[in-house]
């Protein structure tokens, strides 16, 4: 009785708020599902009526909540929910049955508490989630370019005065605008259609404000800003000439923005298995976490994860995900193991048909992977003719990935006592179809005992990985700027 009482408080709160606050929020209803006694919420109804983005992720069958700049992450059948990088505990998992996914929503209105996210009350017939829903007041955004420059129009539903609205541009090419008592529609704006010279768009939203930041491919000479019942302008302007500008097409054509790292192996395939019992897929995964996380940080560059995982990935379906991401570069890391346990060291990749026993048993032993994989027929076609059509098909790429591959070598025998085995050539279905340039890198050998404890310390797998890095900070600077001046 006392808890009713308290919730017909609390609903009756909600709406008196709500009243009073009514030209800046709507409530909305999404329905709870009694399932075995527990009240459930609709993940994908929630998000409809909140109007948060939801990315479904079909390798992991994880579902992502985007509002704003939070990020919530559900996983089938686990009672953890992540929000950003803080994990919550609830008392009943989530349900997944296929398509959607059903949250118990007691503990869920906690964590949305703490989340960033909407506020939500239960109904006193406990039958629906009420939620506040923001009018937007900025809607969406356009792009309208002119002979001498560009047109930003920001679509609005009220008159922002030009004097309160403050422009400025970053030095690393972010024009960013704050409109004070503006409520962005954050996913109808990062969804629009983009021209240059814009290349990204991020919003923030405060409770004062919004910031709407452009990341600009050109550098911008004049900028100003206009304002109407309608919409907000901002005209951007450039005095460059027309060779000026074709050296920035080719500079965003070779610009290195997105590097993507594939960890060998991982779910029902450990790959090899060292003479400690340490698995391949485990040493994989490590390196592409610490490699990625250095790029990240320090160059600011998108990392693209094949598998971040212990999660069992087909082979074509890795350079697919490269090619899908817009990729400039494929990394595939692994461990080597051999019939010899005195064999050591380590060694890069290109794909074309091995030359050497050596290269051919390698690429064999990685390979032997798409057995485990349903289409696995498919991979009997590749002829060693057909691959050689493959390599040749990727041509483009080869000049750079020898490069690269052998400034890994020179950074990894830098930091490593193992014996440097060079750059090698073999067939590795991994690498068919990564439409980039493309290497793959065997760490050392699990094998070998000495080498096995190595690659089992997580201190040495951190030294690969920054020799790793090292050789792609010299192969970025080196690639761009010999593209730009070779076009």
């Amino acid at each position: 009785m006392k808890n009713s009482i308290t919730n017909n408080i609390l609903y009756f709160l909600f709406f008196v708020f709500q009243i009073l606050f009514s030209q800046e929020n709507l409530i909305s209803k999404t329905k709870l599902y009694d399932i075995n006694g527990i009240k459930y919420l609709s993940a994908l109804e929630y998000a409809k009526t909140q109007n948060i983005r939801t990315l479904f992720y079909d390798d992991k069958e994880k579902l992502e909540l985007r509002f704003q700049n939070t990020k919530l992450l559900l996983s089938p059948h686990s009672s953890f929910i992540k929000v950003n990088e803080t994990t919550y505990h609830m008392y009943s998992a989530v349900i997944y049955d296929g398509n959607d996914f059903y949250i118990p929503v007691n503990p869920f209105i906690e964590i949305l508490k703490q989340s960033g996210l909407p506020i939500a009350l239960i109904d006193s017939s406990e039958s629906f989630v009420l939620t506040t829903s923001p009018l937007y007041n900025i809607n969406s955004i356009s792009i309208s370019n002119k002979i001498n420059g560009t047109v930003i129009y920001i679509n609005t539903s009220k008159k922002f005065s030009k004097n309160m609205l403050a422009a400025s541009i970053t030095r690393g090419g972010w024009l960013n605008l704050t409109i004070p008592g503006a409520i962005v529609d954050s996913l109808n704006i990062i969804e629009s259609k983009l021209a240059n010279p814009i290349r990204r768009v991020k919003t923030i939203q405060s409770n004062e404000s919004a910031q709407i930041s452009f990341l600009l491919k050109t550098k911008v000479d004049d900028f100003e800003i206009n304002s109407d019942d309608t919409f907000i302008s901002i005209s951007i302007r450039t005095a460059l000439e027309q060779n000026a500008e074709n050296l920035r097409k080719q500079r965003e054509r070779w610009l290195i923005d997105t590097i993507v790292i594939d960890a060998g192996h991982g779910g029902k395939d450990p790959g090899a298995i060292g003479v400690t019992g340490l698995q391949e897929k485990t040493v994989n995964l490590d390196i592409t976490k610490k490699l990625g996380k250095l790029i990240e940080s320090n160059l600011g560059i998108k990392v693209i994860y094949t598998r971040d995982e212990d999660v069992f990935i087909p082979l074509w379906k890795r350079t697919k995900i490269a090619n899908d991401s817009g990729g400039k570069i494929f990394i595939s890391i692994h461990a080597n193991a051999s019939s010899n346990p005195n064999v050591r060291g380590f060694e890069t990749f290109l794909l074309r048909p091995g030359k050497t026993q050596d290269a051919i048993e390698v690429a064999q032993r990685e390979n032997a992977v798409v057995a485990m994989e349903e289409l696995y027929h498919e991979y009997e076609k590749l002829s060693n003719d057909k691959l050689i059509l493959y390599t040749m098909a990727q041509s483009a790429f080869m000049e750079q990935s020898e490069f690269f591959a052998a400034e890994i070598q020179n950074e990894l025998d830098k930091v490593l006592t193992s014996p440097n085995r060079g750059v090698k050539q073999a067939g590795f279905h991994v690498l068919i179809g990564a439409s980039m340039p493309n290497v793959l890198i065997e760490a050392g050998f699990l094998s070998n005992k000495n080498e096995s404890k190595l690659l089992g310390k997580s201190s040495y797998r951190q030294k690969i990985a920054e020799a790793i890095f090292s050789s792609l900070v010299n192969f970025k600077d080196k690639y761009e700027n010999s593209s730009i001046e070779n076009k």
